[in-house]
């Protein structure tokens, strides 16, 4: 299996969500459930998937579940019992969209975001989910309840060219965010060899991990990656984006770049350096997310017009489950 072409190099956007955490599966505050339900987001993911696909964009990285605010049913003591019923709705209708528009995905199962501490804000609890990594029962629900059965659905999709088992799990560690509730090393390793190895049993497909940066990557060197993923963003210096990829120590498995900032001046400068240090790809941040690192930029396609090489097939190979 593999995600990326040799020779080749994937540009590609991270198209994070329409609503954080609310696309995918009901809610309090989306009882009918996310896009299948919603025509104005789909009518928004179509218009933005074409823009897209018109400027060479060959995969995006989107988020599903996110902290599980939304699609997760729950027992009274916060275990995990399922998926409810319009997630698959859902992610259908993401999954045509992207199909009609010929776009590979990287879907991202979870976000680090889960591991912030409680709040309930109109009846729907965000973060708040830090025990379904230390407690192992609590966990292994997580991946053979919830993940697991996402995964089994689409194991031959030709649309998904590999999962994102989560974003940035290293802040989960209470390294950044002051908001989190922090796990420990040894219980967030666990619990990412488990989602790795449910991937490589249930699905056909590469699987990746989004590393905050590469001060992250002892978290998910020994777990057996197909994809390993890098993000950057200029505070974390130029230096660290310039190391080549042989440096970092991963064995022959292709690294991507998949975050850096889109609102930046800088844009080529990231793309030509990555390209340099022997990445295979890169996902700019972000489209239709909102917050102040994310855009769409121009530079971005006059960078692919002036590459020949951008443009590559990011379906994986075949392979044994």
């Amino acid at each position: 299996m593999r995600l990326l072409p040799s020779p080749g190099f994937i540009l590609g956007a991270n198209l994070p969500w329409v609503g954080y955490g609310t696309d995918i599966g009901a809610s309090a505050w989306y009882p009918a459930g996310g896009l299948s339900s919603q025509p104005a987001s789909l009518e928004l993911l179509d218009g933005t998937f074409a823009t897209l696909a018109r400027d060479g964009i060959t995969l995006v990285r989107t988020f599903l579940l996110c902290d599980l605010r939304s699609g997760v049913r729950f027992d009274a003591s916060g275990i995990p019992t399922g998926l409810d019923d319009v997630v698959f709705l859902d992610l259908d209708a993401l999954l045509a969209i992207a199909r009609q528009h010929h776009i590979q995905l990287m879907p991202v199962l979870l976000d680090f975001h889960l591991c912030n501490f409680t709040r309930i804000v109109n009846g729907v609890q965000l973060g708040g989910r830090s025990r379904l990594i230390e407690d192992p029962a609590a966990r292994s629900a997580l991946v053979d309840l919830v993940l697991r059965p996402i995964v089994e659905q689409y194991r031959e999709e030709e649309v998904i060219a590999a999962w994102d088992i989560m974003n940035e799990p290293d802040w989960c560690l209470g390294i950044g965010p002051r908001t989190i509730d922090r796990v420990t090393v040894g219980a967030l390793q666990a619990f990412l060899g488990q989602a790795v190895e449910c991937v490589h049993e249930s699905s056909r497909h590469p699987v990746t991990i989004g590393s905050a940066g590469t001060f992250g990557l002892d978290l998910v060197r020994p777990l057996g990656l197909d994809v390993y993923q890098v993000h950057w963003y200029e505070r974390f210096g130029w230096r660290a984006l310039e190391r080549p990829v042989p440096d970092l120590d991963l064995g022959d498995r292709p690294v991507i770049l998949g975050e850096f900032a889109g609102r930046s001046a800088s844009v080529a400068k990231v793309l030509d350096t990555a390209k340099h240090a022997g990445y295979g790809g890169a996902l700019v941040c972000s489209v239709l997310g909102g917050d102040e690192a994310s855009a769409y930029p121009p530079d971005l396609v006059g960078w692919a017009q002036t590459d020949a090489s951008t443009v590559g097939d990011t379906r994986p190979e075949s392979g044994p489950p």
